[in-house]
């Protein structure tokens, strides 16, 4: 019966041979073939959770198969029991050295551990038995990306690329390493085969290779809205079916006499990260007689003061991150949450799946990811009417939510190194305009690069004062300038500094200017609050109008330019215009005024709209999109 089941496997009858191997369980529960192969159809459908169970049944029953071991670690590191994906890992390949299968297994487990160089060398040994092995080349890639060896992350990647010429993540991870080096050439083609790769696999919903693409790629390259609303959702459906079935809801009423609403808020950036950089006084200002506010923690502790200020401003601080998503789900449901907050989206680190489940009535995407996460993972996006206006709803699985003022909340007690470096220590000649962008080298493009170069063509002695990144982009950024007729010492770079520093340096800076496909986010609002005015393009998606956005909420909304034209001359126009440029500073300096950094403001509209979602909750409506400050129907 073991052998029909798996003719029926191989012939994509999965229905039929699930019935059979359930069949012969029932006569034979311990038998490890038939655990282990229904385990495998489990995982290939997306239960990780039966099948950890059913894989960890047949390895207890036959500790010293090999690939028993390794199918075991697989599931494992699915589920994020990383600790007992790499014990089981190691065994298999103790077990079995010369299976370049159990050393890939290991290296995705290291992987998923940030243990890169050992990784790495277990990859290798895997890529050594099989050259020819695309995924290990992907992994390989990967590996050496992570450990800032660029040149061999494009070589490993460009020879996947080469094997497996329509596989879009292949591509796109092509693309991605070359554009941390800023290393422009072949793009243009390169994404016109992406956009044509994507269409292909559009037309074909079930294809595995689409729903496989993470949906932020879709914004990082000059996509259409099409098809990037139709690579999100596919996404979407990935992790929806792999979540399984949600909890059963809990009704309204039983919560309706609870004296404070419970608000969650999840995330893997619960330590020194943009995200947090944001939101460190945050939590702190939420009305407690009101709400109670918990987090749930699904990143690593780095022992820093923003991941112990954020458990101290807190009324629960809990960390989830070695739970199953659903273990994670059922806790959230115990602790009674009414609307949970999804930090990450699509991120690195995420944990979409925890939302898949519904553990919380309401669940609301906001701030750590800029762009929608599909239909059926969260009721809610909070947004606002720069970043996602009206007639980009449609764009949105979500019901949008628009903040009165920008979507992104802000430090209002950010310190600022009281030591300010004079230029000379940071690079910068004593004299001269200096233009400024700190965005990571990734967001540079090629059409902004070259107008930034035109910018610098017209301002003589001025210079462009960027993020330092990887060397091999210093490289190709300052043969781009050469290239363009402009000397690459009017290129410096600034390296990694602590934050207060890091504030307290931009002093010397003239004009922030901002990347286009994916704006500066909280880069840009660290400019706004050091004083530095931002000069921003907005496009067409979510993270090309984020700037226009802070801008906007920082009085300064003309510096969101319509065109490439007048952003150009409007930069010369600063560098040329010292008395205007001095008004722009005057603006930010009264920053305490101004909405952007008016955080218990900030925090009081948002707990607005968190009252109007739980009121239309209560009356039993669907959720809707609404504006905080006017009056929906409830």
């Amino acid at each position: 019966m073991i052998d029909q089941a798996i003719e029926l496997i191989q012939s994509g009858r999965i229905v039929e041979a699930e019935q059979r191997l359930r069949l012969y369980l029932e006569r034979l529960p311990d038998d490890v073939d038939a655990l282990h192969y229904l385990g495998l159809l489990c995982h290939q459908t997306g239960r990780i959770d039966e099948a950890a169970a059913l894989i960890g049944m047949a390895v207890e029953r036959s500790p010293y198969t090999a690939f028993l071991r390794a199918n075991f670690a697989e599931v494992l590191r699915l589920q994020g029991d990383l600790d007992a994906a790499e014990r089981h890992a190691r065994v298999a390949v103790r077990l079995a050295p010369e299976q370049p299968n159990f050393q890939f297994n290991l290296a995705k487990v290291l992987e998923g551990r940030g243990r890169f160089a050992e990784a790495l060398e277990a990859a290798e040994r895997a890529l050594a038995c099989r050259p020819d092995w695309v995924e290990a080349l992907s992994l390989n890639a990967n590996l050496c990306f992570a450990l800032e060896r660029l040149d061999e992350a494009v070589e490993f990647s460009r020879r996947a690329c080469a094997l497996r010429a329509d596989d879009p993540s292949l591509l796109i991870g092509l693309i991605r390493y070359r554009a941390w080096a800023c290393d422009w050439r072949g793009r243009d083609a390169d994404v016109a085969r992406l956009q044509a790769m994507l269409a292909r696999w559009v037309a074909q919903p079930g294809d595995a290779a689409l729903s496989a693409v993470n949906p932020f790629v879709a914004y990082e390259y000059p996509l259409s809205r099409q098809l990037r609303n139709e690579v999100t959702q596919a996404y979407c459906e990935r992790v929806l079916k792999a979540a399984g079935a949600p909890l059963a809801p809990r009704r309204a009423p039983a919560q309706a006499g609870r004296r404070r609403l419970r608000i969650g808020y999840v995330s893997a950036d619960f330590h020194s990260h943009p995200t947090m950089h944001l939101m460190a006084s945050f939590f702190a200002l939420h009305d407690r007689s009101r709400f109670e506010v918990f987090a749930y923690s699904i990143g690593a502790d780095d022992g820093s003061e923003y991941r112990r200020e954020a458990a101290r401003s807190l009324d629960r601080f809990i960390d989830i991150r070695a739970e199953k998503a659903g273990e994670s789900a059922e806790r959230i449901c115990r602790d009674g949450i009414d609307i949970l907050i999804d930090l990450k989206g699509f991120t690195h680190e995420a944990r979409p799946e925890i939302f898949a489940l519904r553990p919380a009535p309401l669940r609301v995407a906001w701030l750590g990811y800029p762009a929608s996460t599909g239909r059926g993972l969260n009721d809610y996006a909070i947004v606002d009417r720069v970043v996602a206006p009206a007639e980009h709803a449609a764009d949105y699985g979500e019901k949008l939510v628009w903040m009165p003022n920008s979507y992104q909340v802000n430090d209002y007690r950010q310190p600022i190194a009281e030591e300010r470096p004079a230029r000379a220590a940071l690079g910068l000649p004593e004299s001269g305009f200096v233009y400024a962008c700190f965005n990571h080298v990734y967001k540079i493009e090629s059409p902004v690069f070259h107008a930034w170069m035109r910018i610098l063509a017209r301002v003589p002695g001025s210079v462009l004062w960027l993020y330092a990144g990887r060397s091999a982009a210093r490289a190709n950024l300052a043969r781009e300038a050469a290239a363009l007729g402009i000397d690459p010492a009017r290129l410096v770079f600034g390296e990694t500094l602590v934050k207060p520093r890091h504030l307290a340096r931009l002093a010397q800076a003239d004009l922030f200017l901002d990347t286009f496909t994916i704006n500066a986010h909280t880069s840009a609002s660290d400019a706004l609050w050091a004083g530095l005015p931002v000069l921003t393009c907005p496009g067409d998606a979510f993270p090309a109008r984020v700037g226009a956005s802070l801008v906007a909420a920082a009085g300064l909304p003309q510096l969101a330019c319509r065109s490439m034209e007048g952003y150009e001359n409007t930069a010369v126009r600063l560098a040329q215009s010292p008395a205007e440029l001095r008004g722009l500073r005057q603006t930010l300096a009264a920053r305490e005024r101004l909405p952007l950094f008016d955080t218990p403001r900030f925090v009081r509209d948002l707990e607005s709209a968190f009252d109007t979602m739980w009121k239309r909750y209560l009356s039993g409506k669907p959720p809707e999109a609404f504006a905080v400050g006017d009056q929906p129907d409830l």
